[in-house]
């Protein structure tokens, strides 16, 4: 199943599931969890993920990104 790595910026995604207990912990602190629909506004390279979900924008690091599976 495709991650949060492998979106595209400009792209929309769903998050379907994030497996390890400890990366769906953080996940949830940014407000990130199972069913909820993301951005992805840019990809730093070598670096961070940036997504946008509602109004509020989020970089994210390429290890937790790989956890975070989502239907494209």
């Amino acid at each position: 199943m495709p991650t949060l790595n492998d979106v595209q910026t400009g792209r929309t995604v769903t998050v379907k599931s994030i497996v390890d207990v400890g990366v769906a912990t953080q996940a949830l602190r940014m407000g990130i969890s199972q069913g909820e629909k993301v951005t992805c506004i840019s990809r730093v390279p070598a670096g961070p993920t940036v997504i946008q979900k509602g109004g509020m924008e989020l970089a994210i690091g390429r290890e937790l990104c790989q956890q975070i599976e989502v239907e494209l």
